[in-house]
């Protein structure tokens, strides 16, 4: 048997097999945030697709950090009705599912939460338009890790098992650690320390309130790839300050970049363009031996998955192939080399709209030349 179907534990969960589905917003809840029939159809045909691991697409803490109507939510306990609903759905095909719990920060559209967004740091150049953004105080930021935490026992309360805190792609706790986004000069920016200080709150206090049985998985950037934005020595920093102050995750997926520089990259069709952040991980990998680490980044092919957990990496993270065929990993368990994903990107390009695969069957043909 391959490597990518032999189970594995990470941390308190046995995981089936080694394949992940990234957090992937789906768009398909309705306008509070709540879990639809739809989006139940899409993650009954993940599970059933085989993978083992199903992360949920992102989801707002507080309706202030939300991206807009799409996202979906788990802000309120009205919600947790629908939530526990999904984690049902995948655990009847022996997936494992667990929420990424978010705060868009400044990212967040004013227009649509009908408020200024949060900023960890404010300039002159961000004083336009109706809603600026509003540069968090010592209380907004304590109220956020509060709703961290919330959201992270109504997670449980639902039946999932465990979160995912996303602190990667220049969202509210990635602009925290980035000094591009950070300039206090307060306890919350300045130093690594200090910049790590709002995620190392975020999971100690969700631990604190959940018990340390119940897994607390983390996204974050191993690099920010802009002038002045988080490094990779800044990362291996940062993780070693949660390890040092008892706030280490149970498993840390690697990924890279923030919304204004290439976080998808396009056009992957070699197996050469594929894991684009393994060289960073491989730096975790050396040193943080013994932590779960998950990569992310543009895979596609057999050949990859199988080099990737070769390099020491515990789980392999996809997003686009599942967009294009949740039965991916059933076709791999059979033989198959790769997905048929051409990383397009169309599935994720029109905002208003559910994602889905776009790409014209006569072009994926003649790219991949073959089905």
């Amino acid at each position: 048997m391959s490597i990518i179907f032999q189970p594995k534990r990470i941390g308190r969960l046995e995981v089936k097999n080694r394949l992940v589905r990234s957090a992937t917003g789906e768009k398909l809840v309705d306008k509070a945030g709540a879990v639809t029939d739809e989006l139940l159809a899409w993650y009954k045909a993940l599970a059933k697709g085989g993978v083992g691991t199903i992360i949920t697409g992102h989801s707002f803490v507080e309706r202030r950090g939300s991206s807009g109507w799409q996202m979906m939510g788990i802000d309120n306990d009205g919600l947790i009705k629908g939530l526990s609903q999904l984690a049902k759905t995948a655990h009847q095909y022996d997936a494992k599912i667990l929420v990424q719990i978010n705060h868009c920060g400044r990212y967040a559209p004013g227009a649509l939460i009908g408020t200024n967004p949060l900023a960890m740091s404010v300039g002159p150049e961000d004083m336009i338009g109706q809603y600026p953004p509003h540069e968090a105080t010592d209380n907004d930021i304590k109220g956020v890790i509060r709703a961290f935490v919330d959201a992270a026992y109504r997670a449980r309360e639902a039946g999932f098992d465990g979160v995912q805190v996303h602190a990667a792609h220049g969202y509210l706790l990635s602009q925290s650690l980035s000094p591009y986004f950070n300039k206090r000069q307060d306890e919350w920016g300045g130093s690594v320390q200090n910049r790590t200080r709002f995620l190392l709150e975020v999971i100690r206090q969700i631990r604190a309130k959940l018990g340390t049985d119940y897994p607390v998985w983390l996204k974050m950037n191993c690099e920010d790839f802009i002038e002045d934005g988080i490094t990779l020595d800044d990362s291996i920093q940062g993780l070693k300050e949660l390890i040092d102050n008892k706030a280490q995750p149970d498993a840390l997926e690697i990924s890279g970049g923030v919304e204004f520089t290439n976080v998808i990259r396009k056009d992957i069709l070699t197996p050469e363009s594929e894991a684009y952040f393994l060289p960073q991980a491989e730096v975790f990998r050396k040193s943080y031996p013994d932590l779960p680490l998950i990569l992310v980044g543009g895979i596609r092919s057999r050949e990859t998955i199988e080099k990737v957990l070769a390099k020491g990496m515990d789980l392999v993270s996809m997003s686009r192939p599942f967009i294009r065929d949740p039965n991916f990993p059933l076709r791999l368990e059979k033989g198959e080399k790769d997905s048929t994903c051409i990383s397009c990107n169309l599935c994720l390009t029109r905002k208003a709209e559910p994602s889905k695969c776009r790409a014209k069957e006569e072009t994926i043909i003649k790219l991949k030349g073959r089905l």
